[in-house]
C-alpha cells in the first residue's frame, strides 16, 4: 500500500516523527520544529498478505531499514490476524498483524517496523495546536496542553525524560500546519 511521501511542506494527515527537544524554537511570527525526521512503516492489503505463499515475493524495508527489499517467501504461518514470513523477525524475516483492513509489520513490542522518511526542515505549529501527552503513565489521562507557546514550552523541556520518536510521537498536519501532536506512553 502506498506509504508516506515526504513534501515540504507535509501535506494534510498523520505523520510519526521524531525531533530534539532543542529542535523546538519560539519563532517571531510562527513556533516551529526543525529537523524533524518523518517515519512510515509497511501496509499491505489483506488481500494480497492472505493471497501470499510460497515461491511469492514480498517488498518490505527489513527491520525497519530505510532500503526496500524484495523478500522471497519461503514460509508463511498464519495464526488468528498474525501472519510470520520466513520465521519473522527473529530468523531474518517479517511479522505482520492485522488492523482493520490492512495488515502492517510488526516488532517484538508490538509496534510497527519504523523506517525513515526523510527529514522536515521546518513543521509550524498552528496557533490553536492542541498537544496530547500521556508518556508519563500509561494508566492516567493523558496531560492537554493548548496554543502554539504552551506547546513549544512543553516540548522544549530539557527535563523531559520520555523523548519525541516515531514510537511514541505523531503530528496531524493540515494547511501546512501542526493542528495536533500526540505522545503515548511505551513501555
Amino acid at each position: 500500500m502506498q506509504g508516506v511521501l515526504l513534501s515540504d511542506p507535509l501535506s494534510d494527515g498523520t505523520y510519526h516523527i521524531s525531533f530534539e527537544s532543542d529542535k523546538v524554537w519560539v519563532g517571531e511570527r510562527k513556533n516551529t520544529i526543525n529537523n524533524a525526521v518523518v517515519y512510515d512503516y509497511d501496509r499491505y492489503t489483506a488481500a494480497d498478505i492472505e493471497a501470499l505463499s510460497e515461491g511469492d515475493t514480498i517488498i518490505t524495508h527489513l527491520n525497519g531499514t530505510e532500503e526496500i527489499t524484495a523478500l522471497t517467501v519461503e514460509s508463511v504461518e498464519r495464526e488468528n490476524n498474525y501472519v510470520t514470513i520466513n520465521g519473522g523477525i527473529e530468523e531474518g524475516g517479517i511479522d505482520l498483524c492485522k488492523e482493520d483492513d490492512h495488515y502492517r509489520t510488526l516488532t517484538w513490542d508490538d509496534f510497527p517496523a519504523y523506517y525513515e522518511v526523510g527529514v522536515v526542515k521546518q513543521l509550524v505549529m498552528a496557533d490553536d495546536i492542541e498537544l496530547s501527552d500521556g508518556a508519563a503513565d500509561f494508566e492516567a489521562d493523558p496531560v492537554i496542553v493548548k496554543g502554539d507557546r504552551a506547546v513549544c514550552d512543553a516540548m522544549s523541556n530539557e527535563e523531559d525524560a520520555y523523548g519525541w520518536n516515531a514510537g511514541n510521537t505523531t503530528v496531524t498536519i493540515q494547511n501546512g500546519e501542526i493542528t495536533r501532536a500526540d505522545r503515548i506512553w511505551v513501555p
